[in-house]
């Protein structure tokens, strides 16, 4: 499978959508239902307080109703008074009306208001006077006794239900006010929580923006706490990356580069060895192709190694095609009679002189090795419609499978049967400088539906 271009990664629109929880939605779910428990726990808070208030206020309303029915308890002043409601000035402010009753020692209702039950609220009073609670008509009702001089009593009482109806009120009043605080509470969070995330997704940003050449710190002006902790162990760990391939490249470079002077004293050794002994050339032509390949290998490793992502910029130049073709040893290709085409659309192209010949030559090599005696190998440059060059080698010789052709670019990989002598990393390097680039690499078919073609899509300079 081929690796991921680090340019497929976008921080903004262009990115996949994030799979998994969202720590803003989180935080705002968690905010919104702390704050709607809390709502409903203070509203039941209230409406307690508003009952036990409201109701001592009723209370007394009726007591002192009780009051005022005893003084209202002679003949004349009770006919005056018969078939209508007793109301409280509090009552009245409350819209809450109080019904009155006058009832005999026996249980008889002698006098009654307007809608008052004619059953006595309170048939036996055991005391002079108090409040209780009692059914009368299926209704619950509040009431308070209080006797009087000549046995009767006054009983003053108000329906539950009504009290419930003003408490429903008041907690509708409350509850309208207190959702539209709700809802600016939600938004204000909301904006508040996503102002307050913006330095991760800068972050973000600021990460996926980075190149593999880049291992530098990653710097975000005055970051919260919580993130700095994250940046500082991030930034640990590029270190940590930085010094590591540093370590791997010296390596490498070092190894190839002391492994190139005793290939080539071994090789003057087995030439002096021929002409001292005047050994016929075939002895030893085997283990010198064996000491030429060993060199070839250390030289690729050594291109690769000097190669491999740095954190400068790469330094670009126009570079002219046609010159650049007549640099390349066309040797090989006229000793196996092959044809060099040229199909330069484009004569010029903007990149690195150095790395684009290595790349060239590289593919004409490869061209040239695995090429039939007598076929052709043409080098193309055309536009692109985004303004970019598009530079391609084919050959019209036996080609590589379309099944091989994704691992072409891998270290080390050789097309099996081909015959030929090789390591397997002149295109890994050519990857690597395509990279290097920004351009795209691809395989596909060579001259006349044959061969190979190796195309590289470089972006606009």
């Amino acid at each position: 499978m081929k690796p991921r271009d680090w340019r497929q990664w976008r921080p903004r629109a262009g990115r996949p959508r994030a799979t998994g929880w969202s720590l803003r939605r989180r935080l705002l779910l968690m905010v919104m239902g702390t704050s709607i428990t809390l709502w409903l726990v203070s509203l039941a808070i209230v409406i307690g307080v508003a009952w036990f208030a409201t109701s001592d206020v009723f209370d007394d309303a009726l007591e002192e109703g009780s009051r005022l029915v005893l003084q209202l308890g002679s003949e004349a002043d009770a006919h005056a008074s018969a078939g209508r409601g007793l109301h409280d000035r509090r009552g009245e402010e409350m819209k809450l009306r109080m019904y009155y009753q006058i009832v005999a020692p026996d249980g008889r209702v002698l006098l009654r208001g307007e809608d008052t039950p004619e059953a006595a609220f309170v048939p036996r009073v055991e005391r002079s006077k108090g409040f209780a609670n009692v059914w009368v008509g299926g209704e619950l009702w509040r009431v308070h006794t209080r006797r009087g001089a000549g046995g009767n009593t006054a009983q003053v009482a108000q329906p539950v239900e009504e009290r419930l109806e003003l408490l429903g009120d008041m907690a509708e009043n409350l509850a309208w006010p207190a959702l539209a605080l709700l809802v600016l509470l939600g938004l204000v969070s909301w904006w508040q929580i996503r102002r307050l995330l913006r330095p991760l997704e800068d972050t973000a940003g600021r990460i996926g923006a980075r190149t593999p050449q880049d291992l530098s710190p990653i710097a975000v002006p005055d970051p919260p706490r919580e993130l700095q902790t994250i940046l500082d162990a991030l930034n640990a760990l590029l270190a940590r990356l930085g010094v590591a391939l540093d370590s791997e490249r010296r390596f490498t470079s070092d190894a190839a580069h002391e492994l190139r002077t005793p290939l080539a004293a071994l090789r003057m050794r087995v030439q002096l060895i021929e002409r001292e002994l005047k050994l016929p050339g075939h002895h030893l032509q085997q283990l010198r192709a064996d000491l030429d390949r060993c060199t070839a290998l250390i030289e690729s490793l050594l291109a690769l190694a000097r190669l491999e992502p740095q954190a400068e910029a790469l330094p670009r130049e126009t570079v002219a095609l046609e010159a650049l073709i007549d640099t390349l040893d066309l040797a090989p290709a006229h000793a196996k009679g092959l044809q060099l085409e040229r199909a330069l659309a484009v004569p010029t192209i903007e990149a690195a002189p150095a790395l684009l010949a290595s790349a060239l030559r590289n593919l004409v090599d490869n061209a040239v090795r695995y090429g039939g005696p007598g076929g052709r190998v043409r080098v193309e440059s055309a536009p692109l419609p985004g303004g970019g060059v598009r530079l391609a080698v084919r050959d019209d010789g036996p080609g590589v499978p379309a099944g091989q052709r994704a691992r072409l670019g891998e270290r080390f990989f050789r097309v099996l049967g081909t015959g030929q002598p090789g390591n397997g990393l002149g295109l890994s390097i050519v990857a690597r400088i395509a990279a290097l680039h920004g351009a795209a690499l691809r395989f596909e078919s060579g001259l006349d539906g044959r061969g190979l073609g190796v195309v590289l899509d470089f972006p606009p300079g």
